[in-house]
């Protein structure tokens, strides 16, 4: 009697395959190939919804508008606000999936502007804006709005995506507080580039680590300002403006005080040029509080001690203290002169004193 060899599991369709369910069991052969008929359905499935995510990334979307606001200040210079109108795509919820998470990531990346007419409102003052190509839109005055020291709540149609505000310093603060973000504030590991994009990508905001004890060392700074509720602590950061709804949700998971959040838009410069971006809203802001000296929080990741050390040198006096966050791979880098560590005022809190240097005057 001759035996005839088995068919191979490829020849009989009775492989594992993958399916959106996971993986399947082998399936039993039979001779009408009912399993290769399952297999190739299954095929298809995955194939489809392949296909559905990749065009909800890159079609034109909903039809409700997503409003993106930014914080705004009240400074020398008077008041801008400005935003972004889009199609409305928001961020996982907080105990979403790594894979979902990262879907919804790509889609805020790769959302386009909408076309609308915008209004906007602080108390009692309103304007109405137009949006350009790209969906972004700015009102400004020269002569800023009568508002009393705090923040107010800027309401917008097509409604904020999340709260935005503006901040009104009181005359009595002398020291302003600036902080970076990424591995200053918020664990992103930027040096090493799998686990920067896995923590930027596929962790929602409320599972984004914050330094250890970095929201407690700026409450205290804030409560030691003459008038907290009007502290000017600002979040400098270089992620760009499709994140700012999930910095907010990660500023308010992990209770740091509330701050101007400046983000970067896309377009403007290289998403990897540090130094102009950084550079430029550090002067925006120093010729908005020309009265107030700054504190400025960072970290060696990328350029910060630099960033800091050439402001420092073109306004003398200004700069009242810089911090950095110790976070660089190479040992060798050197700690500029003058830089404190970050780690040890985490550890000691004592060592910046900011009311004794809001008694300090400008030189």
């Amino acid at each position: 009697m001759i035996t005839l060899p088995r068919r191979t599991a490829r020849a009989n369709c009775s492989a594992r395959a993958w399916t959106p369910r996971g993986w399947r069991a082998p399936m039993p052969r039979s001779p009408w190939r009912i399993g290769c008929w399952r297999r190739w359905v299954d095929d298809m499935r995955a194939v489809l919804l392949g296909l559905t995510m990749g065009w909800s990334v890159l079609s034109w979307g909903d039809d409700i508008l997503h409003n993106t606001v930014d914080d705004a200040l009240v400074g020398a210079g008077g008041l801008a606000l400005s935003g972004r109108v889009t199609e409305a795509r928001t961020a996982a919820h907080a105990d979403a999936g790594r894979l979902r998470t990262l879907y919804r990531s790509a889609r805020q990346l790769l959302t386009d502007g909408e076309h609308a007419e915008v209004s906007v409102r602080v108390g009692e003052r309103a304007w109405r804006a137009e949006v350009d190509d790209d969906g972004y839109w700015l009102v400004s005055e020269a002569q800023a709005p009568s508002l009393a020291p705090g923040w107010h709540l800027v309401e917008t149609d097509p409604a904020p995506s999340s709260a935005a505000g503006v901040l009104v310093p009181s005359p009595l603060h002398r020291v302003a507080i600036v902080s970076d973000v990424d591995d200053t504030v918020m664990v992103s590991e930027v040096n090493a580039t799998r686990r920067l994009l896995k923590n930027s990508l596929m962790r929602t905001p409320e599972r984004r680590h914050a330094v250890p004890g970095i929201a407690a060392l700026y409450a205290r700074l804030v409560a030691a300002t003459p008038h907290p509720a009007s502290a000017p602590l600002f979040y400098l950061s270089a992620s760009p403006r499709q994140f700012t709804d999930n910095l907010r949700r990660f500023f308010a998971a992990n209770d740091f005080p509330r701050g101007v959040l400046l983000t970067k838009r896309l377009g403007q410069g290289s998403l990897t040029d540090q130094r102009g971006y950084k550079t430029a809203r550090l002067e925006t802001l120093l010729n908005a509080l020309p009265t107030q000296r700054f504190v400025l929080f960072g970290d060696d990741g990328e350029q910060d001690p630099e960033i800091y050390a050439a402001l420092a040198e073109r306004h003398p006096g200004r700069i009242a203290g810089i911090w950095i966050r110790r976070v660089n791979p190479d040992p060798a880098r050197p700690r500029l002169p003058g830089q404190g560590d970050l780690d040890a005022l985490l550890a000691d809190p004592a060592l910046l004193d900011i009311a004794a240097m809001q008694a300090q005057p400008l030189p």
